[in-house]
């Protein structure tokens, strides 16, 4: 068996050759920050968990401080009270689907979502290692580039 053969065998047994663009993996939410403002749009105690595998991904983020009430509660409020609960409640992100990457792009198709609207899209977002983090980032219209930042666990 030569130097060849071993690192065929290597490559089979790990499932390819990992490139800066492997992905694979499951990662903790760090932060969204706005770059320009230095802002985040969500709460500093944000929680989200990202898993990458074999071109599968499937990512989900809340605020973990969410009331937790029975549906016996939720049937007795008032309307208003339920709207405010199910607005505060509904505060998640979360869509699975699809994934691939070329260069420095990730591609993510939406087969599942949390939003109906997003069902069947195509986001392109930006990516790069920096050190153990991956950050993600993508600009809305108004041009403001938000870092999505996950640390891979």
């Amino acid at each position: 068996m030569n130097k060849y053969s071993i690192a065929l065998i290597l490559i089979a047994a790990t499932g390819g050759v990992f490139a800066d663009d492997n992905l694979d993996g499951a990662y903790e939410r760090v932060s969204l920050t706005n770059i320009r403002t230095g802002d985040s749009p969500e709460s500093a105690n944000r929680q989200g968990l990202l898993i990458m595998a074999d071109g599968h991904y499937s990512m989900m983020t809340m605020n973990p401080d969410r009331r937790v009430i029975d549906d016996d509660d939720v049937a007795a409020m008032p309307a208003k009270d339920q709207v405010s609960y199910f607005k505060e409640w509904l505060d998640i992100n979360g869509h699975t689907g699809r994934f691939e990457t070329d260069g420095d792009t990730l591609t993510w198709y939406r087969d599942i979502s949390e939003n109906p609207k997003e069902v069947g899209t195509v986001s392109k977002l930006k990516f790069e290692w920096r050190d153990d983090l991956l950050v993600i980032w993508f600009t809305l219209p108004n041009g403001d580039r938000y870092d999505w930042v996950w640390k891979k666990i």
